[in-house]
């Protein structure tokens, strides 16, 4: 919990506590959290996994693609300082959680984390050139903060729906913060997420939760335009129209335009490199020398803004393909907890609220550069613990029932026949 609450947050590597950033907090508490793990002999378990074993195979091949990367330095750092840790994320959340009450609260704390980041970058008041809210550190991106919150807004809505009266009172207050700063970070990636959960959302719901969501949908959008700064307003605005726009509007489409000249490089250099990619954090050193090539002056500079053709250009398509396995064992893993009996209807819940994040980030993940970041490794370090939890629930179930079906019969109780005799 308190290795998650310090990621999520974010709190150990912002600007007022730079003080700390020598000593490495998150590491130091993953460590000891290793440790822990390796004490339990859960380590095997975990990596041993359906999803365990696509993420050590991804792994080999991210330490494959390093020595043939165009930079090789930079793809030993891209290991070394983000995916290792990511990788480390997820053996210690799948490993260390072993009930279905520590899933809950580790649920909360992800709640809980989101609202607090949501209000420190309020009160940071951390705005960019362009309006948009960040909050430093890990999250001095826009559209970083913004999914993560939007995750948390997930984890938020599993407080409130399992949660006690206290729990569901602090879920909708942090809601508030929550929705206000994912609206002033001008994500339109976060824009699009929010609107598929919203649909699976709607789907999954009764038709008098349809009812209210088609009542209240409308009225939250109204309620947050009216805290979002105009020009933020004017960037939303692009993904419906192209014409007669305003010059908030022009640099927003300027930006749309730069996401697509990205999209299509990575394309190109997927096709040149397919095996191995550019490697892994390479790909701005590309882009920037396949711009030189075309005769422009310089490169964009930037991620390719898309998880998919960010692993394809860099690890090649055997990356790519490992990756979207990994996804897709995420899903299958959450629907064989929903597809079997013998679970607590709150495991239920747990993996619908984690289906639903899982959509969220395949949503946003053609939109951005998620690859490498620990929130998703996090999330399927969830997916894999609910799914031993589940599977230790089954077999309690079965043991069980096994044992009502082979309980000996209790004899017929012996009746004395009826007095018939006087008393007198």
């Amino acid at each position: 919990m308190v290795f998650l609450f310090a990621v999520f947050t974010g709190i150990p590597e912002m600007s007022f506590l730079r003080f700390l950033r020598p000593l490495r907090p998150i590491f130091a508490i993953g460590a000891l959290g290793l440790v822990i793990l390796a004490a339990t002999g859960r380590f095997r378990k975990v990596v041993a996994s359906p999803i365990g074993k696509v993420l050590v195979i991804f792994t080999f091949w991210f330490m494959l693609c390093v020595p043939l990367s165009i930079w090789r330095g930079g793809s030993f750092g891209v290991f070394v300082d983000t995916w290792s840790k990511s990788f480390l994320a997820y053996v210690l959340t799948a490993g260390l959680i072993s009930t279905a009450v520590q899933e809950k609260k580790v649920f909360h704390t992800i709640g809980y984390s989101c609202g607090l980041l949501a209000c420190i970058a309020l009160a940071a008041r951390n705005y960019d050139v362009e309006g948009r809210l960040s909050a430093g550190g890990r999250y001095s991106n826009a559209n970083d903060l913004a999914w993560t919150l939007l995750i948390g807004l997930i984890f938020l809505g599993f407080l409130f729906l399992r949660g006690k009266r206290i729990n569901k009172a602090v879920a909708i207050l942090l809601m508030i913060p929550v929705l206000i700063a994912i609206a002033k970070t001008g994500s339109r990636t976060a824009l699009l997420g929010a609107g598929m959960l919203f649909l699976y959302v709607f789907f999954q719901a009764s038709a008098s939760a349809k009812a209210r969501l088609i009542i209240a949908t409308p009225v939250l959008l109204f309620a947050l335009l009216l805290v979002v700064p105009s020009q933020l307003r004017e960037r939303y605005t692009t993904l419906f129209r192209t014409q007669s726009m305003t010059t908030a509007q022009v640099e927003a489409s300027g930006s749309s335009a730069a996401r697509l000249e990205l999209l299509k490089d990575s394309i190109t250099m997927t096709i040149m490199h397919p095996l191995v990619g550019v490697g892994p954090g390479n790909f701005m050193v590309a882009q920037q020398n396949l711009a030189l090539a075309r005769g422009e002056p310089f490169g964009l500079w930037h991620v390719t803004h898309n998880t998919y053709t960010e692993l394809s250009s860099e690890m090649g398509i055997p990356g790519l393909a490992i990756y979207v396995i990994f996804l897709f064992q995420c899903w299958k893993t959450l629907a064989i907890i929903l597809r079997r009996r013998g679970v607590s209807e709150e495991v239920l819940l747990m993996a619908q609220t984690l289906r639903a994040a899982l959509v969220v980030l395949a949503t946003v993940a053609f939109f951005d550069s998620y690859g490498y970041n620990a929130n998703i490794p996090i999330l399927a370090g969830l997916i894999t613990a609910l799914s031993f939890i589940a599977h230790s629930q089954r077999i309690a179930n079965k043991i069980a029932s096994k044992s009502v079906e082979n309980a000996p019969s209790l004899p017929e109780p012996a009746f004395e026949p009826a007095w018939s005799g006087s008393p007198y």
